[in-house]
């Protein structure tokens, strides 16, 4: 399995925003993405956000970043950005 871990910080005042577009892109990957196992958005402070995933293979996270709804809600999301993503990708050594 291939986790990864996604760190957003926002503009003030942008997380109603954000929130309404995250939650259509958790929404899709749980529903159309058969070889995502777990999307999962977790609020770490007031605009701060982390996006837990869990993808069968790297494949699979390929994919992921391909699909037309990762472009597209991605995009949406990124307006309300303060600076890039800090985005963490790791192997799973037990149980694979």
């Amino acid at each position: 399995m291939i986790g990864v871990i996604a760190k957003i910080s926002l503009l003030n005042g942008k997380e109603k925003e954000f929130e309404k577009v995250a939650k259509k892109l958790v929404i899709a990957v749980n529903s159309k993405e058969r070889d995502n196992l777990f999307y999962r958005l977790y609020k770490e402070s007031s605009h701060k956000y982390i996006f837990l995933e869990g993808y069968k293979d790297k494949n699979a996270l390929t994919k992921h970043t391909k699909t037309d709804h990762y472009k597209i809600y991605g995009k949406e999301m990124a307006k309300f950005f303060d600076g890039s993503p800090e985005v963490i990708i790791m192997d799973e050594l037990e149980p694979n």
